[in-house]
């Protein structure tokens, strides 16, 4: 699975997402090929070369073309909790619906 993890600008916020992203996937013992991150001005040209795209959800809809090739788009409100990558990776059917994880 290859997942692309993109912010407004793509410098500070996208790389600790990329790994709380990444930590939750370990957590879930998801398999992944790779985690990219970068600016959504270039998410944009590049979104249909992943599997699974990380944004904020007033992001979500600049990747409908991605999201109609089958790429899911996962739209987030606080784009740094831990508890909301399990919830949208659970909702998405990527991750098993588990609780009383911290």
């Amino acid at each position: 699975m290859k997942i692309l993890v993109t912010c407004a600008h793509g410098t500070s916020t996208g790389p600790i997402m990329k790994n709380k992203v990444e930590l939750v996937l370990q957590e879930f013992e998801i398999p992944f090929e790779k985690i990219d991150y970068c600016a959504i001005v270039k998410a944009k040209d590049i979104a249909e070369q992943y599997d699974v795209i990380f944004c904020a959800t007033s992001f979500a809809s600049l990747f409908k073309n991605a999201a109609a090739m089958g790429t899911v788009v996962i739209g987030m409100r606080n784009i740094l909790s831990l508890e909301e990558i399990r919830l949208r990776l659970q909702n998405a059917g990527l991750a098993p619906n588990t609780t009383g994880m911290d």
